[in-house]
């Protein structure tokens, strides 16, 4: 039989590691600040803004040759009363974190523009991702007519990129929570 104190000593271990093990530092975090949308050429171009702010965990693992890989996805949709929103454009932007350790310097891919950057410090690395810019997403002509627009962007960290003994802990746990919610917004404005 397991004594009174056995289990009351148990129980304490097993709230302390779910209360206070997992705050013993910052958590990762991602949200999307605003975007802005105009029309240039007969097409739709996207600026963002996005807020990341990396957990410790997220740190040392770059800082360990791991890679943070990134989707930033855009809609345009119709909405829809009684259905589903109607999906008219959508587009997805890969962007890459990572730490080169022997020249000590961070580098920002964004595959869609196909371009890297480099950077000595990691604040003005993810201060730069944060920052999507001049984001072609279709032709406007298709969207022209149309009385309602609705504007959706998120930002989300790309699971199936890390390594695999990473992937569990970057689902459930809040140091790697790296997903925005959806940001919204109206596109009756961007009229040329």
């Amino acid at each position: 039989m397991i004594s009174a104190r056995a289990s009351r000593l148990g129980w304490l271990l097993l709230l302390f590691a779910i209360g206070l093990g997992g705050t013993s530092g910052l958590h990762a975090d991602a949200r999307v600040i605003d975007v802005h949308a105009e029309v240039r050429e007969d097409s739709l171009f996207l600026d963002a803004n996005l807020e990341l702010s990396l957990g410790d965990e997220v740190i040392d693992a770059l800082r360990n040759s791991i890679a943070l890989n990134l989707l930033v996805e855009a809609e345009i949709v119709e909405p829809r009363e009684w259905l589903w929103d109607r999906a008219l454009l959508n587009d997805r932007r890969r962007l890459r974190l990572e730490y080169h350790a022997l020249s000590r310097t961070w580098m920002v891919t964004d595959f869609h523009a196909r371009e890297t950057h480099t950077f000595s410090q990691l604040a003005d690395a993810v201060e730069s991702l944060s920052r999507v810019r001049a984001w072609r997403l279709g032709n406007w002509a298709s969207l022209a007519d149309r009385p309602r627009l609705l504007g959706k962007l998120r930002v989300t960290l790309d699971v199936n990129k890390l390594p695999l003994p990473l992937r569990v802990p970057a689902l459930f746990d809040d140091n790697w929570d790296l997903d925005s919610d959806w940001f919204l917004w109206g596109l009756s404005e961007v009229r040329r």
